[in-house]
């Protein structure tokens, strides 16, 4: 069983999406306070500013994180998706197969620059991938890349991007 699949709060963020999205059955916030939350959400630029929309303070304190910013950060790139997509990120930005470089969404060269991406340009360059997937994306899969966005998370997005299954441990060379 992968990290991702173990992990619970892919729901827990998918969940507040669909409440903000009207993709729910209900919840808290009328359609118009809804639409009114994301478009704060949209708007703001950082941590902080996202931080100050109260919807972006109920996804903080239902999702566990040691670092507010960011699940700050998430909720800033959640507020751009508009439609859930059942397939991995990086899956769906990427080639059909290693040696097929027409079919990406994402280009190589900007997908390279999204795996040297750390903390403060994180919600930039994700929003910028939400954008180029027309608002199509893999909530949860999202969602965890980006609360553990690091060298873990980066080398799956690589080998998913480029359509390759990851090597297991026992078929690896010695």
């Amino acid at each position: 069983m992968t990290e991702l699949s173990q992990w619970n709060g892919n729901a827990i963020a998918e969940a507040w999406w669909q409440d903000l999205t009207s993709h729910g059955t209900g919840g808290h916030a009328t359609r118009g306070a809804r639409r009114a939350a994301l478009a704060g959400l949209r708007r703001a630029g950082t941590p902080l500013e996202i931080i100050q929309e109260p919807e972006a303070l109920r996804l903080i304190t239902r999702l566990p994180h040691e670092n507010p910013d960011r699940v700050a950060i998430l909720a800033g790139i959640l507020a751009f998706v508009r439609e859930s997509d059942d397939r991995r990120v990086a899956r769906a930005i990427g080639r059909t197969s290693l040696d097929d470089g027409e079919s990406a969404i994402m280009s190589e060269s900007r997908f390279r620059r999204l795996m040297q991406v750390s903390g403060d340009e994180l919600m930039g360059a994700m929003r910028r991938l939400v954008r180029l997937t027309k608002g199509k994306a893999n909530v949860g899969d999202l969602s965890f890349a980006v609360l553990r966005w690091g060298d873990g998370v980066k080398k799956r997005w690589i080998f998913e991007y480029y359509g390759v299954h990851e090597v297991e441990p026992s078929r690896q060379a010695p």
